[in-house]
């Protein structure tokens, strides 16, 4: 099977929308996450994982003191982006910027290859750069199981 078999019609938001709103939208339609679009364009991927992130302890950056010295033992700016992204009120402060997509085209060994090797919830289905749908756990299980 390929994506345009599988997928289902895109629920989309602004990224203007607060996360209030978003989190309404998604209780709403029963769905775990939703394509970011402004002016017709996909510009991000926003899941419940992302409104649950918010309510995570915030995580204290590990060091290594030796004498005088002290050595991060994260990667710079991981404190910062926690805390803005817990802080967002905004959906585009909260989502994933840069989603992995697939093209309609794509057979379904790599969807799910994709969604499982990225922890993905929804995959976005684009071609020449319009949303046309988006694959979730569910419309992929009920597209191979449900025959």
């Amino acid at each position: 099977m390929q994506a345009r078999e599988l997928m289902v019609a895109p629920l989309t938001v602004s990224p203007d929308a607060s996360v209030r709103e978003l989190a309404e939208t998604l209780l709403r339609e029963g769905s775990e996450g939703a394509c970011v679009v402004e002016r017709g364009a996909l510009v991000g991927v926003v899941t419940s994982m992302d409104l649950v992130f918010r309510e995570k302890r915030v995580h204290l950056p590990s060091v290594l003191s030796i004498m005088d010295f002290t050595i991060p033992l994260e990667p710079p700016g991981r404190l910062q982006r926690e805390l803005d992204k817990i802080a967002g009120t905004e959906v585009r402060q909260i989502m994933s910027a840069s989603p992995v997509v697939v093209g309609p085209d794509a057979g379904s060994d790599a969807v799910a290859s994709a969604m499982v090797d990225k922890h993905i919830t929804i995959l976005p289905v684009v071609e020449d750069g319009r949303l046309l749908g988006m694959i979730t756990k569910p419309s992929l299980l009920r597209a191979t199981f449900a025959r």
